[in-house]
């Protein structure tokens, strides 16, 4: 679980994309990118959906970040 904000932004910058410009072509503030990036808050699957439209995600990565972002809920 902790090692999904360090692959989220392992994988935004991978994209190259700015948590700026992420936040807002996923209508989420700045704010909220970067608590998610650093652990403190934990998207649901919709924000997560909302997120992943905007990157460069293999389905093996997204199946992954489910998986964990999953166990994270139901904790």
């Amino acid at each position: 679980m902790k090692e999904f904000p360090i692959l989220m932004k392992f994988l935004r910058e991978r994209s190259d994309v700015s948590a700026r410009h992420l936040s807002s072509a996923s209508d989420l503030s700045l704010s909220y990118i970067s608590k998610m990036e650093k652990g403190q808050v934990m998207p649901t699957v919709e924000v997560f959906a909302k997120i992943v439209r905007n990157l460069d995600i293999s389905d093996a990565e997204i199946i992954y970040l489910i998986k964990n972002l999953a166990e994270g809920e139901a904790n």
